[in-house]
């Protein structure tokens, strides 16, 4: 009966442990006080004097977390933590692998090993495997040292991991039955539930944690403060949620132009981390110099979704050809990172760990996010003092609390912290990506697309804003509208790609002529708006405006092209000429137009007479569009005299308009207006078939063959099929291609050098003569020179009109005509309109002449007969030759 009363007695007290522990476990939410109660739950079952639960630390290393003791005869051990090597590494693999359960008597030196599996599958075992074996010595000492003579030990698993030991020590020997083991392996058991529970309840919590940090930032970078002001706090906020000791926050330059960004708090290292090419490098960005002009191209990189440490840097660097892609890094140690280059910045610092988050979307980066992290101190309470001594390999003989401290530790980031960076990164990349677009539908509103420059919306406001304030302080500024000359043949010839790469080179150009404050703008087209402030006279804008014309000398490089172009400038100043954005930009508009017909490549201020004659070219310019189709335009035709046999050989088509009521406009006055409206292309085609008829008629007539010259405009001149215009139009009149000489002026050839000589090449091997008028005004060298395919040099009338008192043009004059002749070419004198400049011409040697002296141009009618004249028995000649005074025939003689 009592057995049975005892029995049952032992059954209750089972039951009993099991209950308490499983209610602990539905109530309690904290793991620390659910093992707390099964250390003290247990050890009153087994009723021994201690029970403990031993947990693992990553390094191996293990801690008391909870213990229950009863009675004076073991020392407490609760908090003290134990080296790795106390519990073998073999011990450790048997305690996961068969979930081994072990019982050690130390009195009579044995333990006994319960597996629950198999240790070869790895399956559970249907009956437990107990074996028997000698408790080894050392382990039976330090068991002895500790004052424990038996033990019981349980693995305690986590997710198939060795998670801690529950371990019951007695200080006598004490047998534990197979009933007392089953009962505390289901406690054990239930502990795993506990630790999953708990685990689960600490994610949840540092969730919404997490979600409230979140929620933080996100408040913040939608707050209607400033962008500066929310990205500083949004930094002290970043530190604070990741336990940093300070941070930065960089924001790469922005595609509207604005430069990057750098925001700072807590400690510091000392020099700027991201400008460095190191940094730039971890992080996948492009090395910029400060003097590096703004790219447009956009910054491409890899996500990842794991953070990375240093270690695969060196194998990045020695590949050149791999690919530098952003992630998240963290940095435990810097002075442990052999990789870390920059680790002398942070020396002065007590800094140890760093983090760095780029803010980043798949292959988008704008910027990223450091925090910083100082050394700490770290106080470990070991289990008796350690030796590691390598010749002391007995078991401690004191288990006393021995507390060891570690200075200048670092402080590691956990996967959580991870986590956390890389959402609050994310939300960071998203708000900087939303300013940035709505920056940048701003910048496009208000910025022409190709150059970046203002537009004329923006300019408009900066007027208007510059003339209020200039009125209330009494100021003057000026106002200049810019255009390239002939830039639409550029466009037309090259394409709009080529015309596009001017555009931006000439936009580069010109702000590197301007002030710091000035404001430039594309206007439209080939057109720019210079806004000028604090202007002291006119002839500080004039000096300004002649710094832009210098610079257009230097011909511009658009890939393998060498193009020269020029401007002309228009400026008003305000007061004086005009108050208001309308009246400013009207007058400016204006002079540049009025410097346009000065000659292009020259700046004029305004003066009001130009209103004046800006109706006029309105006026000029409605007629000019009818004037073809009314057959309104006629052709004279000045000879050309060879110095050495007195013969006419050539005859300069110059075209004239005969208005009904204007009467005869000067070509002056409405070839530039042609350019600019675009019906040169058609006036110059009326001019070639016109002149190429009439020398065909002349040569039917019976008049002695001679060349006819036709100048050809510059846009003319690049269109791609004027080979083939001029090859129709010379088989259309029936005129031999070697009576057609065409001329192209010097300015016009060197616009496109390389397309220059291939046309020039077709024009020779059909056979035209090639004629470079105004030589010497434009910007050949030597060595371009001696390329084109050309027969013939016409000196410009400039270094004529004063050969006979000024010696520089004399000199000018004699080293064209060696230069032509040394190239093989005919050397011919435009405007010679005296007798003195037709003997130094002829005293050089200079090929032939053309001017007022010997004719002006002729109607056509007024040819033939001039021509016929010449050609009955020498009478012109020798009426020309009695005006010089001297005979052209003696003169050759001698």
């Amino acid at each position: 009966m009592k057995r049975s009363q005892g029995k049952t007695r032992r059954v209750c007290a089972q039951e009993g442990v099991l209950n308490r522990i499983t209610s602990r476990i539905r109530k309690s939410l904290e793991l620390q006080e659910i093992l707390s109660t099964t250390v003290e739950e247990v050890r009153r079952f087994l009723n021994t004097e201690r029970v403990k639960i031993y947990r693992f630390h990553p390094d191996g290393s293990g801690e008391v977390i909870a213990e229950s003791i009863h009675g004076k005869r073991l020392p407490a051990l609760l908090g003290l933590h134990f080296p790795a090597d106390d519990i073998p590494a073999q011990a450790r693999e048997m305690f996961v692998k068969t979930r081994q359960r072990v019982i050690v008597d130390v009195i009579a030196q044995r333990k006994a090993l319960n597996q629950l599996d198999s240790s070869e599958t790895g399956e559970s075992l249907l009956v437990e495997d107990i074996r028997y074996s000698p408790i080894d010595p050392c382990h039976a000492q330090y068991l002895s040292n500790m004052g424990v003579y038996s033990s019981l030990t349980l693995p305690i698993l986590y997710q198939n991991q060795l998670w801690g030991l529950l371990v019951s020590h007695h200080s006598k020997p004490r047998q534990i039955s197979l009933k007392e083991l089953e009962v505390v392996q289901l406690l054990v058991d239930q502990l795993s539930i506990a630790i999953s529970q708990s685990n689960l309840l600490k994610q949840t919590r540092q969730q919404v944690q997490h979600e409230a940090t979140l929620n933080q930032i996100s408040c913040l970078l939608h707050s209607p403060a400033s962008v500066t002001k929310i990205r500083q706090t949004v930094l002290e906020e970043l530190v604070k949620a990741l336990q940093g000791s300070g941070g930065r926050l960089y924001i790469t330059a922005e595609p509207t132009g604005k430069p990057a960004q750098l925001y700072t708090y807590g400690e510091q290292p000392c020099c700027e981390l991201e400008e460095s090419s190191y940094w730039q490098q971890i992080m996948g960005l492009p090395h910029t110099s400060p003097t590096q002009q703004y790219s447009y191209e956009e910054l491409r990189v890899r996500n990842f979704s794991v953070p990375e440490n240093l270690g695969d840097l060196s194998a990045d660097r020695n590949n050149a050809h791999s690919p530098k892609f952003p992630h998240l890094r963290t940095v435990s140690d810097l002075y442990q990172e052999p990789q870390f280059e920059l680790v002398s910045a942070f020396a002065a610092t007590t800094i140890r760990s760093i983090l760095i988050m780029p803010l980043q979307y798949r292959q988008d980066c704008v910027g990223c996010f450091t925090i910083f992290r100082n050394e700490i101190e770290t106080e470990t309470l070991w289990a008796g003092r350690l030796n590691h001594d390598e010749r002391n390999i007995r078991p401690r003989e004191s288990f006393a609390a021995w507390r060891e401290i570690k200075q200048g530790q670092p402080h590691e980031w956990g996967l959580d912290e991870v986590k956390l960076a890389q959402a609050l990164g994310n939300n960071l990349y998203m708000a900087v990506m939303q300013r940035r677009v709505e920056d940048m539908f701003r910048h496009q509103a208000l910025h022409d697309p190709l150059t970046g420059l203002p537009n004329r919306i923006l300019f408009e406001d900066r007027l208007s804003l510059t003339l209020a304030q200039a009125y209330r302080r009494g100021k003057m500024l000026a106002v200049a509208f810019l255009d390239l000359d002939r830039f639409k043949t550029i466009n037309d010839t090259l394409g709009h790609a080529v015309g596009d790469a001017l555009l931006q080179s000439v936009a580069q150009r010109l702000l590197g002529c301007l002030r710091e404050g000035d404001t430039i703008a594309r206007w439209g087209g080939d057109e720019f708006t210079l806004l000028l402030p604090r202007i002291s006279c006119p002839e500080e804008v004039a000096k300004l405006a002649q710094r832009i014309l210098s610079s257009f000398k230097t011909p511009f490089r658009i890939g393998d092209r060498e193009l020269h172009i020029s401007t002309s400038i228009g400026i008003a100043l305000a007061p004086y000429d005009g108050e208001d954005t309308e009246t400013l930009l009207k007058n400016a508009d204006t002079t540049m137009y009025r410097a346009k017909q000065q000659g292009k490549d020259n700046f004029q201020l305004y003066t009001p007479e130009m209103n004046k004659k800006a109706l006029e070219q309105l006026v000029l310019a409605n007629h000019l569009h009818k004037a073809l189709n009314r057959d309104e335009f006629l052709l004279h035709y000045q000879p050309q005299l060879n110095l050495k046999t007195g013969q006419i050989v050539a005859l300069e088509a110059l075209i004239r308009w005969q208005h009904p009521e204007l009467g005869l406009v000067p070509p002056d006055q409405f070839i530039p207006l042609a350019e600019e409206t675009g019906l040169i292309g058609a006036i110059g085609e009326w001019v070639l078939q016109t002149a190429c008829t009439q020398n065909r008629a002349w040569q039917l007539a019976g008049l002695p063959p001679m060349r006819i010259a036709v100048n050809l405009s510059a846009r003319q001149f690049q269109q791609k099929r004027l080979s083939k215009t001029i090859a129709r139009v010379l088989a259309e009149t029936g005129l031999d291609p070697s009576y057609l000489e065409v001329e192209i002026t010097e300015s016009i050839a060197m616009y496109d050098v390389n397309f220059t000589i291939c046309i020039l090449q077709e024009l020779q091997d059909m056979g035209v003569y090639i004629a470079m008028d105004d030589f010497g005004t434009g910007y050949s060298s030597l060595a371009t020179l001696r390329r084109f395919p050309l027969h013939t040099l016409k000196v410009a009338r400039e270094f004529v009109n004063d050969i006979t008192t000024d010696q520089k043009d004399a000199a000018i004059i004699k080293s064209i005509v060696a230069l032509g002749h040394g190239l093989e070419l005919n050397v011919i004198a435009e405007g010679v309109e005296t007798l003195e400049q037709l003997k130094f011409l002829h005293a050089v040697q200079c090929d032939g002449m053309q001017g007022y002296l010997f004719s002006q141009p002729l109607a056509a009618d007024a040819v033939t007969q001039f021509c016929q004249q010449q050609s009955a028995g020498g009478i012109s000649l020798s009426n020309f030759s009695q005006k010089l005074e001297f005979s052209v025939v003696k003169k050759l003689d001698n």
